[in-house]
């Protein structure tokens, strides 16, 4: 799908002197509460999603606060609709300071039961996403003195989960992508960093939960915290990593998985 170009900003406010960060996935979960955060903290944002309905919804819902905001329908991992987000942030903006990859999505097959479609469609959505973004905007980060790239891996890029083969193998591509571009770019002033979200409550892990009802309490056992996170508990540690006060942190992949990848409880320790 190429980038649309009849989602114009909705909001007169320019950005000066505020920063502007391009978002991926933008229209609901955990892109738009990083769109949301990052505007509320004064920013402005371009807000992309293969979605359309739900960008201009999320887009006129943040314009409606004030914020500076535009959206571009299209699928990011095509180089042309990347390229074609980047440039539409230079229109509207004249500027960019930071990016938060955020695309992402599981598939339950191991192995033995994806095909290789669902398994390139996988490496490409969650892995593909990062490079096709990631590689027309370090240039610009570049010239602008530098800026910050968040990524959004899982903690199933760090402890492999059952039957998700290739999400697994795609989020700890972008755990050591994020290690690399920090290497590779830290001269430029360009800080790559990455959060590894647990259970988040997104509109797919409630549509799930509402077609099986019986997984209500899967976080229990899984974190320490025993729920799961709200989406603007992975925004604000994100939204963190892009801000100046995290300015010597690069390299970094921060779990926001309410202990998660901590280590094993054992319940029957407890009764001792």
């Amino acid at each position: 799908m190429r980038p649309s170009n009849d989602r114009r900003r909705v909001s007169a406010v320019t950005a000066g002197d505020r920063r502007v960060a391009i978002v991926t996935a933008a229209a609901a979960g955990i892109g738009k509460a990083i769109a949301m955060r990052w505007c509320r903290e004064g920013g402005c944002c371009v807000m992309a999603d293969t979605d359309g309905e739900g960008l201009d919804a999320a887009v006129a819902e943040l314009a409606e606060s004030g914020a500076a905001v535009c959206g571009v329908a299209g699928d990011v991992c095509l180089r042309e609709v990347a390229n074609g987000v980047v440039e539409r942030t230079m229109t509207e903006f004249g500027r960019l300071d930071a990016l938060f990859n955020v695309v992402g999505g599981s598939l339950a097959r191991n192995v033995e039961e994806i095909s290789e479609e669902q398994w390139r469609s996988q490496i490409d959505m969650n892995l593909g996403s990062v490079f096709q973004m990631s590689k027309p905007v370090i240039p610009l980060l570049r010239q602008g003195g530098g800026g910050s790239i968040v990524n959004v891996a899982s903690t199933a890029g760090i402890l492999a989960e059952n039957r998700c083969s290739a999400y697994s193998a795609s989020k700890g591509g972008v755990v050591l992508l994020t290690k690399n571009m920090a290497l590779d770019f830290a001269r430029d002033n360009i800080r790559v960093n990455a959060i590894a979200p647990g259970g988040t409550r997104t509109p797919r892990i409630e549509g799930f939960l509402a077609e099986h009802p019986e997984h209500g309490s899967m976080m229990v056992d899984l974190c320490a915290m025993q729920r799961f996170a709200g989406p603007d508990e992975i925004a604000a540690p994100a939204v963190f990593l892009a801000s100046p006060e995290a300015s010597y942190i690069t390299g970094a992949v921060l779990p926001v998985d309410g202990g998660m990848t901590a280590g094993v409880t054992f319940r029957a320790f407890e009764a001792v």
